[in-house]
């Protein structure tokens, strides 16, 4: 049995506030720069310091973090007297690039539906029979991207999770506290459509099974990915919406870090091709001072000197406790692996999928975020050029998907375009029927 190591620290289960919406309206739409609430805890768009890496004993490989889902997060800043009310209980993580920073809309668009397309083709190749994903990596090691068909490609729960969160955002009206109930309603009804695995989990919860892994839509990565190109240029309490997503399945301080590293990750990613571009050659040391959790510093440390090494993504799984290239779906790893694997192959898509296909075992969320991250760098465009047509997202249409982008890229400039900006509707009896089909996954 794989060790691990077991979150018990307790702490206060209170939501980050950055940012009081509801309270303040007229400073919702920061679309304009300068729109900067008085709660509001601005970041500096650079790091001026780094601390150096390597200089503490840590293991070769590192244990599993044991996940419970109903814990409290513990990783928490002691209240102080001084600060307001909106700054205490906060998850410790110091934002190393601004979620301010306005894009230009033609890359906004890019980068919402990179996350969307590239999350639901990564889930898929992920659920591929093992046969096919050897094929698959065959071919992308040998045949011109355009003559790669990896076959039909069904997305699967992360993919809906991600679809409901985008939902939410557009019901929300710019409050974050519309937007955790509407994407707690919305993940429940979902969760209601798949009655046999919804009934397995609820068995799993009563016999205090560890849930290391996400199930059923409950996937809080994904959700961070599509939040962050969904928040980026809105205001920068942008990771009190991640914090508030990933609270609603896992309270765990790690997964909650593992969600700011994806969200923050995929700041990079949607800088990419505009003046506020940043390098990745540098995102796992700036990874590495924004996070407040020692266990996940010390991995990254050792992933830091993997990448110096250029080591592969298969060598840094192992660092990570993969044993005999059998990749266990383990959330924060997921992430830890994900965003080393897109920090070596930011824009070269097929290159990334080959070497974590070289693993084994259950990769539909590293997959998952992996392709999500480099196709919001890169675009739909950056994908093989079959893939998006294979891509099957029933009982959503393409046309559905671009209705869904061209809604999210102006979203929020004014009280008027929040009031008018509507989700589209969401097929449940398809859903129903395609979960009866599919086997409730």
């Amino acid at each position: 049995m794989q060790q691990s190591i077991s979150d018990t620290d307790k702490g206060p289960n209170r939501p980050i506030r950055y940012l009081k919406v509801s309270k303040q309206p007229e400073q919702a739409n920061l679309g304009l720069q300068g729109s900067r609430p008085k709660d509001i805890l601005i970041m500096s768009t650079t790091l001026d310091f780094r601390p150096p890496t390597g200089q503490t004993a840590r293991p070769a490989i590192f244990p599993m973090l044991e996940i419970h889902p109903t814990k409290s997060p513990s990783n928490t800043v002691s209240p102080s007297k001084t600060e307001s009310p909106s700054k205490t209980g906060r998850v410790a993580w110091n934002r190393p690039y601004a979620w301010s920073t306005i894009i230009p809309s033609v890359r906004r668009q890019e980068s919402i539906e990179g996350a969307l397309i590239g999350c639901a083709i990564g889930e898929s190749i992920g659920g591929l029979g093992r046969s096919k994903q050897a094929r698959l990596r065959s071919e992308l090691c040998s045949k011109p991207l355009g003559q790669i068909d990896p076959g039909t490609l069904v997305a699967s729960h992360r993919t809906e999770g991600m679809l409901v969160s985008v939902q939410a955002v557009l019901l929300s009206q710019a409050m974050s506290e519309n937007f955790q109930s509407h994407l707690s309603e919305r993940l429940a009804w979902y969760q209601r459509l798949q009655p046999t695995a919804y009934l397995g989990g609820f068995v799993n919860s009563l016999l205090g099974r560890s849930q290391s892994t996400a199930k059923l839509g409950d996937d809080p990565l994904v959700r961070a990915l599509a939040l962050s190109v969904l928040m980026q240029g809105h205001h920068d309490g942008a990771l009190s919406w991640v914090e508030d997503s990933t609270q609603l399945t896992f309270g765990n301080r790690w997964v909650i870090q593992a969600s700011f590293l994806i969200a923050t990750a995929a700041q990079v990613a949607q800088f990419h091709r505009t003046a506020h571009q940043i390098s990745t050659a540098n995102l796992l040391k700036d990874l590495r001072s924004a996070t407040g959790s020692q266990e996940i510093q010390q991995r990254l440390d050792a992933l830091i000197e993997a990448q110096e090494a250029d080591e592969t993504a298969d060598s840094a799984s192992r660092i990570l406790g993969c044993k005999e290239h059998r990749w266990q779906d383990h959330l924060v790893d997921n992430a830890l692996l994900a965003i080393y694997t897109f920090a070596r192959h930011p824009d070269a898509i097929h290159k990334g999928l080959a070497e974590l296909l070289e693993l084994h075992g259950n990769l539909q969320g590293v997959l998952s975020l992996y392709a999500g991250l480099a196709t919001v760098q890169s675009g739909v465009q950056g994908l093989p050029g079959l893939w998006p047509d294979r891509l099957s997202l029933y009982p959503y249409s393409s046309a559905w998907v671009q209705q869904y982008t061209d809604r999210c890229v102006d979203w929020p400039h004014g009280p008027e375009d929040i009031q008018a900006t509507r989700c589209l509707p969401s097929h449940p009896v398809g859903q129903f029927v395609r979960n009866l089909c599919r086997g409730f996954a």
